[in-house]
Parts: structure tokens; sequence; C-alpha cells
């Protein structure tokens, strides 16, 4: 195999410079030694190496290496870290690197710093890139607007082929990809695109405006990043272009940006689901954690009181029954577990924008439907359970009879777990709320104080007809 093939991504066999690179930072890390090494690895490998670093040998590797290099490896960090990287730099080193990032990526990293440091960077950049991170800041990080960069190559409709294609050897070091061109007129108002296939194919001599594709989508700037990551794979592109108001073209957004999203809004949905702070990192420091967890802990101690309140009302049953309390968990897990199942299918329907509002009252039924259908096959199992504990312990209190009863809440708590599980989020989405806040807490309640009411009230209703415990 040619020596130039030594990036194929194969996972029986590591890079050798990976490889490399991983020998040195097993033991004694000598800085100096490591730093060069670090260089020749793609830049995602060296971020990699970089996060695995204690934060003063970090920060020391990285000033040792080439300072392209070393950019391009912050800009794959993650976020935490790299604004780590660049709070312990010297200010003047930091905005260098920031510099030779794409502006996207250095505009991210900016926008989590406090704003003092982010003020004392954009003073140490060049005019030019400071004027441009400025007006990358000014738009909400979680729109279009935020996500797009300012590297793209646009052309005049009276332009020749020619002369466009002169001017892509020009600007060659693009770091965005420069498949398509824009078209804008003297205003700056998007007018068209054209591939660089179309470029190779067209006479020298022809005017972009007879060659380019005049139908464009676009993206506005203030559109929410998940209908951009929805636009994307509605239409399957990998780049498209950002406009303002009046349709004048302020930059791209290409599908490795829309990855990023895809992750970013998967991470804060599980993290909301449980009511976890939505920017949660495992490197997030202790004060920030606490400060985004307690508040829905807090809730959840309120909400699991419901729960108790129900279980103190029939005290006095389970003191005569104790295998009552044996079932309650296993009835209220079940019912939990297939929640947490249509919540996980509900919520998947909204991102995707499948739940439209004349689906949501079937969707609803149908949910249900499938909580009773599955609470009947489960409380049948269950019923078997108990007859068999009741004839392995006959004193114990399990009989057919307290199996029918646990079948019989079994069923009445799968459905309306897959009913809250499912309505929630629509309740959510409905109010204008993220569908995933805190979905989990409130579902755990609504099926905690469900199966324990149902449980112990038709127990308490049939008290009875029950065998009594000896």
């Amino acid at each position: 195999m040619p020596e130039d093939m030594r990036h194929v991504v194969d996972p029986e066999n590591s890079d050798p410079q990976d490889e490399l690179v991983s020998q040195m930072i097993e033991h004694t890390i000598d800085v100096a030694a490591l730093a060069p090494e670090v260089e020749k690895q793609e830049p995602v490998d060296a971020a990699d190496t970089l996060e695995k670093l204690e934060p003063e040998d970090r920060s020391e590797v990285i000033e040792m290496m080439e300072d392209e290099a070393a950019a391009m490896a912050l800009s794959e960090m993650v976020t935490p870290m790299a604004t780590m990287v660049l709070e312990e730099l010297p200010p003047e080193d930091a905005a260098r690197y920031l510099t030779l990032m794409d502006p996207d990526d250095a505009a991210d990293l900016l926008q989590e710093l406090d704003h003092p440091l982010r003020n004392t960077l954009l003073r140490h950049l060049p005019e030019d890139a400071a004027t441009e991170l400025r007006a990358l800041l000014s738009h909400d990080p979680e729109t279009a607007g935020g996500l797009m960069t300012t590297d793209f190559v646009s052309v005049r409709a009276r332009d020749t082929v020619e002369k466009t294609i002169a001017r892509l050897r020009e600007e060659a070091d693009l770091d965005e990809d420069a498949t398509w061109i824009y078209v804008v007129d003297e205003q700056g108002h998007l007018a068209g695109e054209v591939s660089l296939l179309q470029l190779l194919l067209a006479p020298p001599d022809s005017r972009i405006a007879d060659v380019m594709d005049r139908d464009v989508e676009a993206l506005h700037v203030k559109l929410d990043q998940e209908d951009v990551a929805r636009e994307f794979d509605r239409h399957d592109y990998y780049v498209m272009p950002v406009v303002d108001d009046e349709n004048r073209l302020l930059g791209v957004i290409t599908v490795d940006d829309v990855i990023d999203i895809i992750r970013e809004e998967a991470t804060e949905d599980t993290h909301k689901m449980v009511g976890a702070a939505a920017g949660e990192a495992v490197y997030t420091g202790l004060w920030q954690k606490i400060r985004g967890r307690f508040p829905w802990l807090m809730v959840n101690l309120c909400t699991s009181f419901v729960a108790a309140v129900v279980v103190l009302r029939f005290s006095d049953l389970i003191g005569q029954l104790a295998i009552l309390a044996v079932l309650m968990p296993v009835i209220a897990n079940q019912a939990g577990n297939s929640g947490q199942q249509s919540l996980a299918v509900t919520l998947r329907g909204l991102v995707l924008d499948e739940v439209r509002p004349e689906r949501v009252v079937p969707l609803l039924m149908r949910e249900m439907a499938l909580g009773l259908f599955t609470g009947a096959v489960m409380g049948s199992l269950l019923c078997l359970v108990i007859i068999l504990i009741g004839l392995a312990l006959p004193g114990s209190g399990a009989g057919w009879q307290l199996g029918v009863v646990a079948a019989i809440a079994m069923t009445v708590s799968l459905g309306v777990g897959c009913l809250v599980g499912s309505g929630v989020p629509v309740l959510m989405h409905r109010l204008g709320k993220d569908p995933a806040t805190a979905s989990t807490i409130f579902l755990t309640m609504v099926t905690d104080s469900t199966s324990f009411m149902t449980f112990l009230g038709l127990a308490w209703s049939m008290r009875g007809w029950l065998p009594v415990a000896t």
C-alpha cells in the first residue's frame, strides 16, 4: 500500500503516528518532544490527544506547536476544554490562533468566553478579522446566523466562466468547501448559484448568468438551528446559503455544522429529559453542574411526595398484607419503562416534524392502546408469578385473587404510562416549550402515583376477597 494512504480509516489498524503519541503520553510527558509529534496528527486526532493531557501540559504543548496546527486542533476540541485553553494562554497567542480558525469556529469559542476576555481577544485581532467575528457574534448562536461562516465564494452574474475559474484559483486556500459558488447582484442580493461542474463544462467565454441556477434554497439568518438541520435533511444538501430579510447573502452553512447541531440537540434533549443543564458536559465545573441540576432535583423531590402520600394513605393495608409492598415497585417500574418508550418515540416524532395537529389524537389513542395491550400481557405473567409464589409460600398472602388485582393494576398503569409518555412532550410543544424539558420527572410522578393508587385502591376495595397473610 502506498505511504500516502496512511489516513485510511481502519478500526483494526490505527495510525502509527497516533500509536506513537499514545505511547508518549502513557508515562511522563516530555512537552518538547510531544508537541512536534502532535503537529503531525490530523487535527481531530491532535484534539483527542490534547484532551487527554493535564490542563497545564495541554497549554504548553499548544504553545510549542506550529500556529496553524495548534489552531486547527483547538477548533476540533470539545468546547469547554478549548475555552479553558484560551483562558490560560496569553491574549496575543489566543488571538493569533483564533485568526487562523474558520470564522464560525472562532465565533463559537468566543461566544463561550466571559465578556471581558472576549473583548480583550477581539482587540488583539486584526481589524478585518475582529469586524467579521463581531458580526457573527451579533447573531443568536442557536440560529442560522450563529452557525454560518463567511468563508464562501460569490460572483456577479455578468462575470465570465473564465474569470470565475481564475478567481477560484486565486482563492484556493478557502477553508470551506467551494463546490458551490453563489451569484449576487450589485447590492449583494442572492441571485443564483453555480457548481464547479457547471463551470468546468461551460464555454470559457459564457456568462455566469447563462449557466447559473436561479432557483436557490436559502436559509433565513434567524432560522432556528433545529429547522436548519431539518432543511438539510429534507433536501440532502451539504451546503446552504444564509440570507437576511432583504435576501442579501450573509454566509453559508455546511453539513459538518449540521452534524454538530444534531449531536448538540440530541445531547441537550437527553439532559433536559432528566433535568440536567442543557449545556452540561463531563468537563463542566462543579458549581455550574450544581446550579444546573439542583432546581430540577427540588422539583423531583416535590413530585415524589405525591406518590409517597398515596402510599401513606394505604399504610394500614400494606401492614396487613406485606406482599403488596413487594409488588408495588414491580408495577410502577413497568409503567415507567413503558412510558419512557412512548416518550422517546414521541420526542423523535416532534423533532422530525412528524406529529402534525391532526395526528395528535390518533397518536395518543394508539399509544394508550399499546400500553393497555402490553399491560394485559405483562399483567397476566405477573398474575401467574403471584400464583406460583402463593403455592410456594402458603402464608404469604399471595394467591390467584391478588394476581387478578395486580394484573388489572398493571394493565391500567401501562395504559396511563404510555398515554402520559406521549402526551407530556406534545403538551409542552403546544405551549411553545422544549418538549424534552424534565419530561422524565413528570412522567415518573404520574406513573408511580397511578400505579400505586390503582393497585392499592383495588386491593383495598377487594380486601375481603384477598387471602390474609399469616
